[in-house]
């Protein structure tokens, strides 16, 4: 139906990325990309000197908007006998995968296509190419890049605007014609620098290339695996194949190129959740990582927390120490951005529960040797937290009251519960979170430090899904 000769400088542009190319267009019953479904899909796909054509109404599993059918033309009578998207998802999904899908607005139509996937069950992911910001690079000198214009300006004859094949003509003949205006080495320079998510790098071995291109763009744990089937990374992405993507174009991610031979994908329902599963990963791997490397750079910053540990005579004394990543058997005492706000946290903590800040060590450095506490000084301890049943007193009761110590951006709160939902499946998972940490199903706890940052956001816009428990 549609010859090559039409697009003959947009195939020969595509055949230079050495990846099939599919210029795609999606209507649906609106514009929210949870809720709304898709009404009609049609493409173009580029390969090898080649261009086929695909193009089907979809039943959206609920009613078009009257506005929308105005829109687009698309009656609910048209497609109420038409097929589900999970009943082609089969069928174009090799043609999709791995391909650089260009859309005119691309976040749309991309988000789109990967949401009914995933609701047909369907992991899918792809580099992508936005034309709008495309237009912009080509042709700064023009305010609007909405394709009515880029029509209007070029003079590209088309009809049935917003069907989804017209408008995949229109805008193949609108990249054709760009090309026959710019030099290809700014078409291609800008094509590549737009791409989000990217293309995955040449170097990678086939297999793994094919593994990577099969990810979803969405959140969960990655699992990296060296040739002899040891484990060189185990980390959480909140948009796995954008991410890895984007990283294996940089420097970190050379290693990777060299040493990576497979990948295993474990999917969750937020980012929370991912942190969850990528500590009971590392546990189960525990003991098989070969000379691990971090393949993202995680948050550099340092966070504090207190320990207290028994001095020669068993009185215990607090020491603010980093808080580091990975498992423990134990919570933390506190979360704290720097040392300097552990020590003001900890003073305030020792003077409302009235513990004696010299056996706990944090006097001020000011504080004269063998002088009175302030403590003592006021009258308020006697000296026996030293010695005897005054030792045994004090430490029980610093046990007790220990899980009161602040946690950053907490507020007044120390553990909660806190609910994570997938939007598009509806699956939910409840996790406990005390001290700054998250509790495993084996009763340890775990820090990351990403789980901070995350669980400032659910504090800040979540909560709703989050339970105090003290």
């Amino acid at each position: 139906m549609f010859h090559l000769s039409r697009w003959l400088r947009l195939s020969e542009a595509f055949t230079r990325l050495n990846r099939p190319v599919v210029v795609v267009d999606l209507e649906s019953t609106g514009g929210n990309l949870y809720q709304d479904r898709v009404t009609e899909i049609a493409f173009l796909r580029f390969e090898n000197g080649r261009v086929e054509h695909y193009e089907q109404l979809i039943n959206p599993g609920k009613p078009i908007p009257e506005f929308v059918v105005q829109l687009t033309g698309i009656t609910n009578e048209m497609v109420a006998q038409a097929p589900a998207f999970d009943q082609i998802a089969s069928d174009i999904l090799p043609l999709l995968r791995g391909s650089l899908i260009v859309a005119h607005n691309s976040r749309f139509d991309y988000t789109f296509l990967r949401h009914e996937f995933c609701r047909a069950g369907i992991d899918f992911a792809a580099p992508a190419l936005c034309t709008v910001q495309l237009s912009r690079r080509l042709y700064p000198q023009f305010y609007k890049h909405n394709l009515d214009s880029i029509i209007s300006r070029m003079g590209i004859q088309t009809d049935d605007r917003h069907r989804a094949l017209a408008d995949v003509l229109a805008l193949a003949d609108y990249l054709e014609h760009s090309l026959k205006e710019k030099t290809s080495d700014e078409w291609d320079n800008h094509c590549r620098a737009l791409m989000n998510p990217k293309i995955l790098p040449t170097q990678l071995s086939d297999s793994l290339t094919a593994k990577l291109y099969s990810l979803p763009d969405t959140v969960g744990v990655l699992v990296w695996f060296d040739h002899s089937g040891k484990v060189l990374s185990v980390e959480a992405y909140e948009k796995t194949y954008s991410e890895i993507a984007a990283l294996l174009h940089s420097k970190e991610g050379l290693h990777y190129i060299q040493n990576a031979a497979d990948v295993k994908f474990i999917p969750a329902v937020g980012s929370l959740h991912a942190l969850w599963l990528k500590a009971q990963v590392m546990q189960e791997y525990q003991g098989e990582l070969s000379a691990p490397f971090p393949l993202k750079q995680l948050n550099p910053k340092t966070f504090m927390t207190v320990k207290f540990i028994p001095d020669e005579h068993g009185v215990l004394k607090a020491r603010i120490v980093p808080l580091d990543n990975g498992s423990s058997t134990t919570r933390p005492y506190g979360l704290f951005i720097h040392k300097k706000a552990a020590k003001r946290a900890l003073n305030i903590w020792a003077q409302e529960h009235n513990f004696c800040p010299d056996a706990l060590n944090i006097l001020p450095v000011s504080h004269a040797k063998g002088a009175l506490c302030p403590v003592q000084a006021v009258g308020k301890c006697h000296g026996t937290c030293h010695k005897g049943d005054g030792i045994e007193e004090q430490n029980t009761r610093i046990h007790a009251m220990a899980s009161k110590l602040p946690v950053a951006d907490w507020g007044k709160v120390h553990e909660v519960e806190i609910t994570e939902t997938d939007e598009l499946s509806g699956r939910s998972v409840i996790m406990r979170c005390a001290g700054g940490a998250l509790e495993l199903p084996n009763g340890h706890w775990y820090f990351d430090n990403l789980l901070p940052s995350i669980l400032k956001i659910k504090f800040k816009r979540d909560r709703q899904n989050i339970r105090v428990i003290a």
